[in-house]
Formats: C-alpha cells, structure tokens, sequence
C-alpha cells in the first residue's frame, strides 16, 4: 500500500465536501457517496483538510487504509468506522477499489437529533473523533443496510422522507456506540456520565481559547469540581484540566503543522496573553518547544 504524502498548504483547506469550498450547506444537509466516486479519480488520496460545519461517518470493509487525524496516523484493516467531528484536520490513503462509504452531515442535524433524550447519549459515541471496529460481522452488515436504505430515502420526493432520513441517522449513530460499547473501555459508563463527559467536550471545543478554569466547566455543566473529576478520572484515567490543556495543545499541532502562522500569532489565537506563556505551556505539555515541533514535522 503506498505512503500516506503529508500536505503542507499555507493554512489546511476547508471544505464543505472535499474539493468544494462553496457549496451552499442547507440546515439539513446530508450527503453520502461511495468513496470510489470522490477517491479513484485523485489516485485513491485524499489530502488533509477539515470541515467547518460537516460531521463525517467514513467506514472501510474488508479493506486497508491509513488515516491521518490532526498529528497521527493509523492504519486501518478489517471493518472500521471513523467518526470526524467539524474541524478535525483528515486525511487518507485507500488501497485501489476500497469498498466503504462517507457520510456527511450538517453539525445542525445532528445537534437537532441530540434534542431527542433518547438517542442523546448515544451520539456521543460520534461526536468525538475516533475509529471504532466492527467486531461482529453481521454489526457491519447491519450498518451497510442501514446506509442502503438511507440512500434510498435521500433519492425519495416521498411524504416522510425526512423523517425517515433522521429515524435512518439515529440508527446508525446507535450501532456505531454499541460497537464503541464493545471495543472501547466506555462500555461500563453511565448514562448521567456518559452525558457529562459529552457535555464537557463539547464545551472545551466552544470555550478552549478563553482559558476557563476548571470550575467554570463544572459551573456550566450544573455539577460539583468534585463530581467531574470523578468521572474524568474514573472513565478517561486523566483529570479535566488536563482535557483542557490538552485541547489547546492539539490546536496548536494543527496550527504549528499545518500553517504557516508565526508562534506569536498562534498564541494570539489561542488566547494566550503572550508568546512567552505559550511557549512554555506548549514546552510543558509535550517536552520540546514548539519551534522544534514544527521543525521535526517537516522532516
């Protein structure tokens, strides 16, 4: 299988769909296409790029690929999914003729989904960037159905299609937690904590660049400091400053690998009060300066 090529633009492209930076994204958008359709004719190579609005579901059967997700890479063999967030920078390499499918789905939808207390714990499971496995065959059957009659409800002027298409969206999103359930150590989570950890996620991504401290997030989430580590450190083995800390450390990969910003302008975007603490928060969390990051990851 070749070499995944890394790409390094002046500043990572986004996109509505790969290649189309001007698509008009309706509140409720969704997309699904075969990755033959987009992938053959650029030589099975999708550069790194991200979305500001677009949720993804890329899933490979029988197949292997190498992923690239902000500053790692994996590769894939078997039967996958893996789940984009809006704003995660991707990329992939797929091996010729690759049987698998993208999803895409405007962040609204799938907020709008979120509002039906029922499925709500279970978007979880996609609304963090991860790759999940398909541990049961027949899961993976299951799932391609699913897609199957998804697609047919998008090509339908049918009464209800709607309906159909968002019924056709939570069922997805629920066999892809049960395979999170069985493949990742989430399984023996909670309901109330699952939402918690949701939540706070959700609320580092909104409010990473204000530098709220801890307490702030507890406030906003209507629990105790106390309560939150617990489920921090219970479920995930780390503490919620170190979640927060570590948002803005993967941001600033992104940018110290993917742009060409100076370091005193990426502090400025994080909302550091100036470079020097940035360069010492970054120098902290990953035990090089940001200078030789950047510097080793054009090698």
């Amino acid at each position: 299988m070749k070499q995944f090529l890394a790409v390094k633009p002046d500043e990572i492209p986004f996109y509505d769909l790969y290649g189309e930076s001007f698509l008009k994204l309706s509140a409720d958008f969704v997309h699904l296409e075969d990755i033959r359709a987009r992938s053959a004719g650029l030589g099975w190579e999708i550069s790194p790029h991200r979305h500001g609005k677009l949720f993804q579901l890329i899933c490979v059967f029988d197949d292997e690929w190498t992923v690239q997700r902000d500053d790692e890479k994996l590769t894939l063999q078997g039967d996958w999914v893996v789940t984009l967030p809006p704003g995660v920078v991707h990329g992939f390499t797929f091996a010729p003729d690759t049987n698998g499918y993208v999803l895409s789905v405007n962040a609204d939808v799938v907020n709008a989904l979120r509002s039906d207390s029922a499925i709500a714990d279970f978007t979880g499971a996609v609304w963090s960037s991860q790759a999940i496995e398909f541990q049961d065959k027949h899961q993976s059957e299951r799932f391609v159905a699913y897609l199957h009659m998804l697609a047919g409800e998008m090509r339908s002027n049918d009464p209800g299609a709607t309906v159909s298409i968002h019924m056709l969206l939570k069922l997805l999103f629920v066999l892809v937690a049960r395979q999170q359930n069985t493949a990742r150590n989430l399984a023996g989570t909670s309901g109330r904590d699952s939402r918690v950890l949701l939540g706070f996620r959700e609320l580092i991504d909104k409010h990473y660049q204000q530098h709220m401290n801890v307490n702030d997030y507890a406030s906003k989430l209507y629990i105790s400091v106390s309560t939150l580590s617990r489920i921090c450190q219970q479920h995930l083995n780390t503490t919620p400053k170190k979640l927060i800390h570590q948002r803005l450390v993967n941001e600033a990969k992104r940018r110290l690998i993917y742009t060409r910003q100076s370091l005193d302008e990426i502090a400025d975007t994080l909302g550091f009060k100036d470079t020097g603490y940035f360069c010492r928060f970054f120098k902290q969390a990953e035990g090089t300066t940001a200078g030789e990051f950047r510097r080793r990851s054009e090698l």
